[in-house]
Parts: structure tokens; C-alpha cells; sequence
């Protein structure tokens, strides 16, 4: 049997088994991916997600919300190439023109977004198309990490939240908040228990080889084991830098350290609680914390597991890192690698979001940085204008 009638076979099953299989999909990636091989599968099951998913439960002080928790997924969109080889199309790998990064999310409706990695901006494709209408036949979506975040009701993020990601059980959650406390919170506690009382100076909490690790800002990874035990697993970086992000690549654990032109965000103690009003979902704009600061340089350290050392990396090759709020992650992109992306405190709007076209790209090549729409090709990693023809 050739390809083609293979094709056809799979496009005519029964509406009966398509729905079936539509109601064991669990995540919205998945959903996506199967209303996007063909007309018939596309109309089987609806575009919109089980909402039940979205759960509100109320976060405990010192940012009392009634919250859901959003699961994100990071994928790598490929764009079929015009070749035609035995009647099916072929995907670049390595073309920045026909790749770019995105977010796939549910959103409060149910529907299933494709958005700018480092925002909650819808992707653009092409004039009057819509991530919804995507035929696996042109597109195709490599699913590269997964991430999480608290948001309102509203869909907007929880402000004064820094980091989250699921503990162990669906219920319990490890979190970084205030710039810098870190805090492990189960569903139905009226408190935030503290991992550490004595340091409020954490950045980043990742996910690596199966368990949980934290850096702060003296670049110092613990690994926290099951029982919230933190344990020593690095050296101190003693390096001089403002923030500090975790990314794994090639299974090895990197730092990328920026370096900003002012000072981060600062909490006052008198202002937990009070950044929210009484209906748990307006905010005070007043009252949350205003950054100006930006990176002005970067440097990354990858982690000699053997010698228990930093090593200062000049060149990432054909990888880049991207340095997101749900979670930091690598990708190879080729001629377009080299580098790190990022936002900046000083990129938030007056409601504290990102816009996801403020974003900045540091070149380790000639250590150039930038926003990332000033340097020709870059950008069309994180947000394709137009749709490759």
C-alpha cells in the first residue's frame, strides 16, 4: 500500500473512534496536534479544552489570589519546506525562516493558544490566520519542555509570583515569590512554608535528570529532595551578576548570569497582602513594585558535574537559551544560535506584563546585546510576522 492511501485510510476513520480518542487527550498540545492532521479529525472533537481543568484555589499571604494553575508547553513550530518527496511534505530543521519557538496554553475559555515564548501574546502567522486552522501538512509542532504558572481568573499572571513548578503530586508546588523567598504551598494551606528562613535571595528552581533544584544569587545550586531538604550540589559561582537562571542543554546544567544597570525589585514587608483587593482579582497598580532595570550584559557557566567546578562558556554553538517565566529552556536553531533571549523588569507595562516584542537577544559571538528586533533574522525565532511562503 503506498503512503498516500495509508494517508487516506487514517483520514476516513470512523467519527465514532475519533471522538474516542478526542476524550483521552490530555494536555492541549495534544489536542492541537490531533485537530491539525486533517479536515475530518479538525471537526471530531472542539477546539476548546476541558475547562474543568481550570481549578481556582486561594494562594495563601503573603499574595492571597484565588489562582488556577496553567500548564505551558514550549514547542519548536516547523514549517514545510516547498520540496515534495514521494508526495509528502518535508520539514526544515534548520531554517530560522521556516522554524520558530512558541508557547502552546490553554486558555480561559478553553481554547488552545499558540503564543510568543516569552509572553501572553498570541503568535501571528499570516493575515486572517489563525494557530487554530494550522494543517499538519504546512506545520508541525516539536514539543521541547513543559512549564507552569499561576494565573487570576482573568487569565493575567500572579503578580509577585517570580517561579512555580508542581512538587512531587499535582497538588503541592514549589515556588519563588518576592523576589527571592522560596516556598513549598499544597493546596488547602493557609501558609507558605519557607525552605530556607534565613535566605530570600533565590532566582530560579529547575526540573533536571528527575529532580528539583534552586540557585540563588551567589550562584550556589541545592538540590531539594522529597522530603524539602536542601542539599549543596555546586560550588558557589562568585559571580557578580543580578539574576541568575538555571537551563539545561545536552544534559548538562548551565547558569546564565545578567548583569543589570540598576537594582531589582524590592518587597516591602508592608506591602504583603496589600497589593490585592478584596475581590482577589483587581490589583492595585499602585502598590506593586516598579523596576526600570535592564541587562546591560550576560554570561553563562555550565556546571562540571566531575570536578565540581564553573566553567565560563564562550560559545553555545548552534543552541539557544531562552529565559522565560514558566521555565527556562535550549533549542538548536543553527545559523540563529549563539545566543540568549530574555526580558527585562524595564520591559513590563504598567500592569506588570510582557508585551513579548520587548524582547532582547545577547550574541555570545561578538557579545552584543540588544533588543532582539534590531538584529536582522533573530526575531523571527520568537515571533514569525508573516507566514514562510
Amino acid at each position: 500500500m503506498s503512503d498516500e492511501a495509508a494517508d487516506r485510510r487514517w483520514a476516513y476513520l470512523p467519527i465514532e473512534l475519533l471522538q474516542i480518542i478526542g476524550k483521552h487527550l490530555d494536555r492541549p498540545v495534544d489536542v492541537f496536534r490531533f485537530r491539525a492532521v486533517c479536515t475530518s479529525w479538525r471537526s471530531s472533537i472542539p477546539q476548546s479544552f476541558n475547562k474543568s481543568n481550570l481549578i481556582l484555589f486561594k494562594l495563601p499571604r503573603p499574595i492571597p489570589v484565588e489562582a488556577f494553575l496553567s500548564p505551558v508547553t514550549f514547542c519548536r513550530l516547523e514549517f514545510a519546506t516547498d520540496e515534495v518527496q514521494n508526495k509528502s511534505r518535508s520539514y526544515s530543521t534548520t531554517s530560522p525562516n521556516r522554524t520558530c519557538l512558541t508557547k502552546v496554553e490553554q486558555s480561559i475559555n478553553g481554547e488552545i493558544q499558540l503564543l510568543i515564548p516569552l509572553s501572553n501574546r498570541h503568535i501571528r502567522l499570516s493575515p486572517g490566520t489563525h494557530p487554530k486552522t494550522l494543517n499538519s501538512l504546512n506545520f508541525r509542532l516539536i514539543e521541547l519542555t513543559r512549564g507552569c504558572n499561576f494565573k487570576l481568573a482573568n487569565g493575567r499572571p500572579v503578580l509577585g509570583i517570580n517561579k512555580v513548578v508542581r512538587f512531587c503530586n499535582k497538588n503541592s508546588f514549589l515556588s519563588i515569590f518576592h523576589e527571592g523567598k522560596l516556598g513549598y504551598y499544597k493546596i488547602g494551606d493557609e501558609n507558605w512554608t519557607l525552605l530556607d528562613e534565613l535566605n530570600f535571595n533565590y532566582d530560579d528552581i529547575i526540573l533536571y535528570k528527575g529532580q528539583f533544584y534552586v540557585v540563588d544569587r551567589t550562584g550556589t545550586v541545592y538540590w531539594i529532595d522529597s522530603s524539602l531538604n536542601m542539599i549543596q550540589y555546586s560550588p558557589r559561582l562568585y559571580g557578580c551578576g543580578d539574576r541568575k537562571n538555571l537551563v539545561e542543554s545536552g544534559g548538562d546544567l548551565y547558569i546564565v548570569d545578567r548583569y543589570f544597570d540598576g537594582e531589582r525589585r524590592k518587597w516591602e514587608d508592608n506591602q504583603e497582602g496589600e497589593l490585592y483587593n478584596r475581590f482577589h482579582e483587581s490589583f492595585r497598580v499602585r502598590n506593586f513594585p516598579k523596576c526600570r532595570a535592564k541587562s546591560v550584559d550576560v554570561k553563562v557557566y555550565k556546571l562540571d558535574e566531575e570536578w565540581g567546578t564553573w566553567v565560563d562558556v564562550k560559545s553555545l554553538g548552534d543552541r539557544v537559551f531562552v529565559i522565560g517565566n514558566e521555565c527556562c529552556f535550549s533549542d538548536s536553531v543553527d545559523e540563529f544560535g549563539n545566543c540568549v533571549y530574555f526580558t527585562d523588569p524595564y520591559d513590563e507595562d504598567v500592569r506588570g506584563e510582557i508585551g513579548g516584542y520587548e524582547a532582547s537577544v545577547f550574541r555570545l559571538a561578538d557579545r552584543t546585546i540588544g533588543k532582539a528586533i534590531n538584529f536582522h533574522g533573530f526575531s523571527q525565532i520568537l515571533w514569525p510576522h508573516l507566514l514562510p511562503s
